[in-house]
């Protein structure tokens, strides 16, 4: 009879458990500020909350429309999907010295495996002789600590179509700086990059759209530093360059805005978790 009510218990115990993991899972994947049918998804073998949480450690970006945002929770970046540009709407993610290291640079792009298959992205046919770059929206440098990171740099989700003057030039400027601000400065910083699209934008191959421009959010903090650390004096680099031939030889100093413009020219509300009144001045 012992041994019955024993192992009664043990099941007890061991389905609480499993029920519990699957609530967190669940938590991770799921925000309250997207439809059912729009599923984060979390890569199963690399289930690193920590990480994951500090990609979108100043808030997850949203718009007016969610249907158009298909998000990927990745250990390296988080991302969401448009169906209908075929191409990032943003990327997030956390960058400083421990995201660079020896791993080689990947050389082949490939679909991403976590976007289902009834969701069309682009392929190598989409870019071939189509004058643009595959350019990455999260830098293949930034994630060279393993094989892994980089691997993750190379999927299509991770690419927009660049021309070739802002891939290799201005935009490259600014991704190295963003390099020396840890390597050189030990400075711990949170990244948003992605397109902007207006009505009539171009496209490539099988309806893969061109952005008009390029955006990225750079907020500069001390290494260790997060959200409970962002004050009115935190330093943010906000740039939105033309996606056009003609600027690789540029300062991209020249291309600097504010968090609210860009909003403005995106839909998206970015650095949500960031109090209201210290928005006000770090965005504008």
């Amino acid at each position: 009879m012992n041994s019955k009510i024993i192992y009664l218990a043990y099941v007890c115990l061991l389905m609480l458990f499993i029920s519990c993991g699957c609530a967190q899972d669940k938590e991770l994947r799921k925000d309250s500020r997207f439809p059912e049918a729009n599923i984060s998804i979390l890569e199963n073998n690399r289930n690193d909350e920590n990480s994951i949480n500090r990609n979108i450690e100043l808030g997850l970006p949203t718009d007016a429309d969610s249907t158009d945002d298909y998000l990927i929770y990745r250990t390296q970046y988080v991302l969401s999907y448009n169906k209908n540009t075929h191409n990032a709407n943003w990327v997030s993610w956390n960058l400083n010295t421990s995201w660079y290291g020896e791993a080689p640079r990947q050389t082949k792009f490939t679909p991403d495996p976590l976007l289902p298959k009834n969701i069309r992205q682009a392929t190598d046919y989409d870019y071939k002789k189509s004058g643009f770059d595959r350019g990455h929206t999260l830098r293949s440098e930034e994630r060279t600590s393993n094989d892994e990171d980089n691997i993750s740099t190379f999927f299509y989700t991770n690419i927009m179509p660049q021309t070739p003057d802002l891939n290799r030039g201005v935009w490259l400027k600014f991704e190295r700086y963003c390099q020396k601000l840890c390597e050189e400065d030990n400075k711990e910083l949170y990244i948003i990059a992605g397109g902007v699209y207006h009505d009539g934008y171009g496209v490539i191959g099988k309806n893969i759209a061109i952005p008009d421009s390029c955006y990225k959010i750079v907020v500069v903090m001390e290494r260790g530093e997060r959200l409970k650390d962002v004050t009115k004096n935190t330093k943010v680099i906000a740039v939105m360059m033309p996606n056009e031939e003609g600027v690789r030889k540029a300062d991209w100093r020249n291309y600097t805005t504010t968090i609210r413009h860009i909003e403005w020219s995106t839909g998206y509300d970015f650095l949500s978790s960031v109090p209201k009144e210290i928005q006000k001045e770090i965005e504008n």
